[in-house]
Formats: structure tokens, C-alpha cells, sequence
């Protein structure tokens, strides 16, 4: 055959394979669903880097939340239900009251309430109702906690469901799937304490559990009454049947950055899911700022709950006034568009792009709240932290680092001008904060395949397998006296002491028998 003949009946054969080639990976994509309510943005920023994730990987996702989304991407879908104001401003009320333990418990109850409220806006609008009526279904739900009555869907949908947990998992996580957390090595994660634990600190986690039990409580029932609404009792399953139907969990948290803890097959670490292996492009004005400061650039950041705007002016002026003295550029992230007396060295942005930001080489220091996916970010590349704690998990997860070396803890109410400069000029003069830190982020990055790689492949798994019930671990359908085999202990228990009781009785029969014809001789 003449090499123009070859040559021209080879390529339309290439471009026949590569057709079919992309026709098979298209054609072979799931659908997945996700749907987030979460008032806490960085929650839903976990949950939606796996989602843009498997919509790289060819699936065909749709992603419902209540923040808007300006990275487009193929076989990515975005609807977005905004979320109505809350009943009470979260940053005013911890700034007002102390950042006491005794305030994130007090507010506790408003804030379960506050988690399922959106859920029925959310399930009830045109766009999420259009979508449930598409032909093709949905392969696999993928939801946030705190948002259990979203799981009535999957009766609809008939798919399995995992769920993404931000941070290490409580007990209302735990539950889902019977994960066990035993008291003796599992700390609290509110009361701030650490393993391995002394008597009295075991002690006070007894405490701690009996507390979460009663928020776990508070959480069913907003849950279970919104689930209801949505999903009649007569027409679906049951609400604690659909909680302990969840196929998988996913939880935010690594080993190293956190007391280590049992899993059961169906619950799957993937600490640091929401950080880049490489950092998207810095927007323009962000990378000049950064790479145009000469003696580096500190990030600053509350996190997304707490809204800067609402500190104390005297906390305010002390970190203006901080800032001022620094030679460092500061980039802070600050919720509305005006700063008064606002430093030259400080950039204001509402929302910043903060892994990729901190991946940034000339990046020096890192102040923050404690948030479990900031210090994950910190960590991954190699940013000591100036920790500011302000409620929930975030003092033991500073406690934490600061004890591993690479974070100054600073509690806000002891906040001032002297006590922030001290911080930040401790953290950056004493060069022991960055060895520790880059030494932990040679520790935290060693992994046999990456946070992601773990979750798009368990992910994968979930739907190839159709739920994959043999992950189903037997603890999740029964009850805390089953669970613990206390009905076991009350019975054995129960069976010795009948057996000392029979043993008791037949003696004394025994005895009465024998001195009993002894006294009838003294009698005659």
C-alpha cells in the first residue's frame, strides 16, 4: 500500500479511537447531587472541592448551596438558594459575652435551630424541584452536616448518600454510620480537651458527652420536624431510618492535627480535601500586592461566621494600630467595602481565595480564628499561625498547634495593641515557628494518595457498588444498651446473682436440715 494511502487511512482511524475514546468517558460519568445549607461558607467550600473535583473527572454534578460561584467548569452545574438573615448576630454575641465555653453552649440550641431552616427553602424552590424532576436521576447525594432532613431524598432519588463532615466527627456524625468514639480516648471537642487524658479529664469528658447527647437531642428534633414537613411519615421512610442509611462519611481531619481516633470502613479521613495540590492563578491585584511586598505578607482572617465589621472598637483600633507599625504587607478579609483609619500597608477584600493565597511563597505569617480548615491549609504549606480562638473546636485546635510549636495563642479578650505586636513579632523573629511548621507539613502531606484522590475514589466505589452496603457496620442499628452490650451485662449480672441466690438458698436448706435433728435429740 503506498505510504499516502496509510497515511490517510490512518489518521481518520486515530480521530475514530480518540471519538470513542471521549465518547466512553463522557458517556460513562454519574450523575451526583450535592446539596449544602450550611450558614458556615467554609463548610460548603469542603463539600464543593470534591464536586468540582469529580465534575474535572468526567461526572456530571450539580451542586446546590447558598453561595454563588464565579468558577465555571464543565459538567459543573451551580444552583444557588440564598440563605434569609439569622435570628441573632454571631459575632456580636461572642465578642459581647467573653468568648467564654459557657457561650458557644448557651447559643448552642439557636444555632441547631438556625441549621434546618433553610433546608425546606432550599428542597421547595422552582430550581431544586426541576431538577428532581429530571428523567436521568441522580447516581449518588452528596449533602453537608447538620442538614439530615435533606436525606428524605434519597427515597426520591433512589441513590445512595454520602455525607462530608468539616472537622473532626462529633457524635450526632458518628451515629450515622455507629462510628464508636470511646470515651477514654476520644476528647470532646468543645470542652477543649486533649488524649491522652488524665482521671479528671476523663472525669469532665463524661461530662462533655452527657452535654453533646442532650445538643445531639435538640439537633434531631429541628431536623425531625423539618424532615417531616418535607417528607410525611406515611409516604417515606422513617427519619432515624434515613440517617442510618448514609452509605459513607468523609471527615475533614488528619491523625497528625488531631488526637488519633477509630474508624469503621464506612467513615473515611480526608483531612485538607478542600486544599489545591497547585494553587489556581492569584487574581491580579492580589499578586501584585503579595509579590510586590518587600518584607513579606500576613494573612488575616476571622474565618466566615464572624464578621469583622461587628468587633468592639477597642479591639478594632488595636489591630489597626498593630498593622500600622508593620513593615509587612496585611491582606485582610473584611465583610463590607469601608474600613475607618484603614492602614496604607492593609488590602480589604470580602472574600479571598484562601489556600491559594497561602501557598504564595512570600507569605510570612498567617493570623487566624481556628477554624480546623484553616489550620489544615496553614500546615499543608508551611504558614505559622498567630491563633486568635473564638468558639466551637477552635481553642483545642490552636491548643493543639500551639503545642506542637508553630502557633502563638492569643485569646481575644486579652487583645491589645502590645499583646498582638508581641505575637506577631515573636512568630516572625524566632525562626524555630517555621522549622516546626515545614517539618509537620512533610509529615501532614505523606500520604499513600492525596486528601482528594482518597474521597473521588471512595466516592467512585459508593456508586459502583450501589451503596456499598458491606460497609454497613452492625453497630448503626442498634440501640446504646446493645451497643455497649449492656443487656448482655444485665443479664449475666442478673444470672450470678441468681446462681448466688440458688446457691444461698440450698445451703441454708442444707443447714436447716442438719441441725434440725440435733435439736430434736435436745428436745426428747
Amino acid at each position: 500500500m503506498h505510504p499516502d494511502m496509510m497515511e490517510k487511512k490512518t489518521v481518520p482511524f486515530v480521530a475514530l479511537c480518540l471519538l470513542f475514546a471521549f465518547g466512553c468517558t463522557v458517556t460513562s460519568g454519574y450523575r451526583i447531587l450535592g446539596i449544602n445549607t450550611s450558614f458556615s461558607r467554609s463548610h460548603v467550600i469542603v463539600q464543593d472541592a470534591l464536586m468540582k473535583e469529580l465534575a474535572r473527572r468526567g461526572h456530571h454534578v450539580t451542586m446546590v448551596s447558598p453561595y454563588s460561584e464565579s468558577e465555571k467548569l464543565p459538567n459543573y452545574r451551580k444552583i444557588t438558594i440564598p440563605l434569609d438573615p439569622l435570628e441573632i448576630d454571631l459575632t456580636k454575641t461572642i465578642f459581647a459575652d467573653g468568648n467564654s465555653r459557657w457561650t458557644m453552649f448557651r447559643i448552642m440550641p439557636q444555632m441547631l435551630k438556625n441549621s434546618a431552616i433553610p433546608i425546606k427553602k432550599t428542597l421547595l424552590s422552582p430550581e431544586v424541584q426541576s431538577l428532581l424532576r429530571e428523567p436521568e436521576g441522580f447516581d449518588l447525594l452528596i449533602t453537608g452536616i447538620m442538614s439530615d432532613a435533606v436525606l428524605g431524598l434519597v427515597a426520591t432519588l433512589k441513590c445512595p448518600t454520602i455525607v462530608v463532615c468539616p472537622n473532626a466527627p462529633v457524635a450526632m456524625v458518628n451515629s450515622m454510620v455507629g462510628n464508636p468514639a470511646p470515651l477514654a480516648t476520644t476528647p470532646n471537642l468543645m470542652l477543649g480537651l486533649q488524649s491522652p487524658m488524665s482521671f479528671g479529664k476523663r472525669v469532665a469528658n463524661v461530662a462533655g458527652f452527657v452535654l453533646e447527647e442532650v445538643f445531639a437531642a435538640l439537633w434531631k428534633y429541628y431536623q425531625r420536624v423539618t424532615y417531616e414537613e418535607l417528607f410525611p411519615p406515611d409516604q417515606y421512610p422513617a427519619y432515624e431510618t434515613a440517617r442510618s442509611n448514609v452509605s459513607l462519611v468523609f471527615v475533614n481531619h488528619h491523625f497528625t492535627k488531631g488526637s488519633p481516633r477509630p474508624y469503621i470502613p464506612a467513615m473515611v479521613e480526608v483531612g485538607g480535601l478542600q486544599i489545591k495540590e497547585k494553587p489556581s492563578p492569584l487574581p491580579e491585584d492580589v499578586r501584585e500586592w503579595i509579590e510586590g511586598a518587600e518584607h513579606g505578607v500576613i494573612l488575616f482572617s476571622l474565618g466566615t461566621n464572624l464578621h469583622g465589621s461587628s468587633m468592639p472598637v477597642e479591639m478594632l483600633g488595636a489591630i489597626l494600630e498593630t498593622f500600622r507599625k508593620l513593615k509587612q504587607r496585611v491582606i485582610w478579609k473584611w465583610d463590607v467595602q469601608e474600613m475607618p483609619n484603614k492602614p496604607a500597608n492593609v488590602m480589604l477584600r470580602d472574600w479571598l481565595p484562601q489556600d491559594d493565597i497561602l501557598a504564595h511563597p512570600n507569605v510570612r505569617l498567617f493570623i487566624m480564628h481556628g477554624g480546623l480548615g484553616g489550620i489544615a491549609e496553614a500546615l499543608y504549606h508551611g504558614v505559622p499561625l498567630v491563633g486568635i480562638p473564638m468558639f466551637g473546636d477552635q481553642p483545642v485546635n490552636l491548643a493543639k498547634v500551639e503545642e506542637e510549636g508553630w502557633a502563638y495563642v492569643l485569646q481575644f479578650s486579652n487583645l491589645t495593641e502590645q499583646t498582638l505586636g508581641h505575637a506577631i513579632d515573636t512568630v516572625l523573629q524566632d525562626g524555630r515557628y517555621r522549622e516546626n511548621v515545614q517539618r509537620l507539613s512533610t509529615l501532614f502531606r505523606d500520604r499513600p494518595t492525596s486528601a482528594m484522590e482518597t474521597a473521588v475514589f471512595w466516592t467512585e466505589y459508593v456508586i459502583r457498588h450501589r451503596g456499598a452496603p458491606h460497609l454497613r457496620y452492625a453497630g448503626v442499628d442498634m440501640s446504646f444498651w446493645q451497643l455497649y452490650s449492656l443487656d448482655v451485662l444485665a443479664f449475666l449480672a442478673g444470672v450470678f446473682f441468681g446462681f448466688c441466690a440458688l446457691i444461698t438458698f440450698t445451703c441454708r436448706r442444707c443447714w436447716r436440715r442438719r441441725t434440725k435433728p440435733s435439736k430434736q435429740k435436745k428436745q426428747q
